[in-house]
């Protein structure tokens, strides 16, 4: 295991990382294969193949081959081209890896990651991309056929669209250059899709990656779309852990959530709301390796930022911080405004009308004088931003 101390000086984390060291498991980067390979060979068939959306693609724009047109690393990848049928508002791309003749339903590990590049050509309709897995429940390594049994969840759909068949997965806007797309498979929304066993929960530790589905920003739009994918691989994640002090409060701890903000050269790349234990114990799950300023904020706490926390490949531990009380309002000072909210609730317990929980500083639920020396006692303070 990794230690990282960092008391009193909140901790952040990020995307993954080029330039830390992390623990991978490729699948494929096209690279064995001929080029241009026969249509739908390999690892994913041709966009027409599915059942679930086949009637919606036209059949004269319809191709999934290895050519070496361009490529993320090496000198192939796979192309991707196909185009709707006109007039039809509810087309998306279900593209399926079931039973290709090369690489067939590749063997994914849940508690990974997994990542690709993806390159969008000028003129290629925006697109929702969600991760389509089959749970197979195999054995069978990383990347191995997996198998074809098992129902299918959608991993990385905030929503179905209002006919509850297309997935609203990660939006892709980039065009004609190459960007990673991440699906952090332990904490990605699920969403069910088909099978008798699909319930939005992953219920099996592996499966199958059974498709990669495309669903259009804009309803109906037609295409053509041109899309190249290259370096399948599952990465490893951690978790970060440590301890929490909640200053001046006498409450249970269990019942105070904290927001932990993970964020990579100043942008938040990943909010997580932590609980403790009794004695202020934390953890954040499946973290990706990279290095990360962490930002933590309570409800009536300040807000502490720990930064350059590495996460590799081990488990981060002892990333310890302490909060300061009196943050009545939320807005990271304990200033006049926080002073004119506890006045507002002075005397009050649950179930009184003027009750507000963010002013029973203690934790005692009662808000009384000893609240006042709570905020008396850090006025002026400023939280990290």
């Amino acid at each position: 295991m990794r230690l990282v101390k960092g008391l009193g000086v909140p901790l952040l984390l990020g995307l993954l990382s080029a330039s830390v060291a992390a623990q991978t498991f490729p699948i494929t980067d096209f690279e064995a294969f001929p080029a241009p390979s026969s249509n739908g060979s390999v690892m994913f068939r041709q966009p027409s193949f599915s059942g679930s959306t086949g009637s919606f693609i036209d059949g004269s724009v319809n191709t999934t081959q290895v050519v070496t047109d361009r490529a993320y690393s090496g000198t192939k990848s796979l192309r991707v081209n196909w185009q709707f049928v006109a007039d039809r508002p509810a087309a998306w791309l279900r593209l399926t890896t079931f039973n290709t003749a090369n690489l067939p339903n590749p063997a994914l590990d849940f508690a990974h990651a997994l990542r690709f590049k993806i390159y969008v050509a000028s003129g290629t309709p925006d697109v929702y991309v969600t991760l389509g897995v089959r749970e197979t429940n195999t054995t069978v390594p990383i990347g191995g056929n997996g198998g074809i049994s098992g129902g299918i969840e959608w991993i990385g759909a905030t929503s179905l669209d209002p006919g509850n068949v297309r997935p609203i997965g990660k939006l892709i806007t980039a065009k004609d250059r190459w960007v990673e797309v991440v699906f952090n498979i332990p904490v990605e929304p699920v969403l069910p899709f088909a099978g008798g066993t699909a319930n939005g929960v992953l219920d099996v530790p592996r499966g199958t990656l059974e498709n990669i589905s495309f669903t259009p920003v804009e309803a109906g739009a037609q295409g053509p779309y041109l899309i190249y994918l290259d370096d399948f691989e599952q990465v490893a994640v951690w978790p970060i852990s440590g301890n929490i002090e909640l200053r001046d409060f006498g409450g249970d701890v269990t019942q105070v959530p904290v927001t932990v903000e993970l964020r990579q050269n100043g942008n938040v790349v990943r909010t997580a709301t932590v609980n403790l234990d009794a004695s202020g114990n934390y953890s954040i799950p499946a973290v990706l390796p990279g290095t990360y300023d962490l930002a933590f904020k309570a409800s009536h706490w300040l807000r502490v930022v720990v930064p350059g926390v590495t996460v590799e490949d081990a488990e981060v531990t002892g990333v310890d911080v302490s909060l300061t009380n009196g943050d009545v309002d939320g807005d990271n000072e304990v200033t006049l405004f926080d002073f004119g909210e506890l006045v507002a609730a002075f005397g009050s317990m649950p179930g009184d009308g003027n009750w507000n929980p963010n002013a029973d500083l203690d934790g005692d639920e009662e808000v009384s004088l000893f609240d006042f020396g709570v905020l008396v006692k850090n006025f002026g303070l400023v939280g990290e931003e």
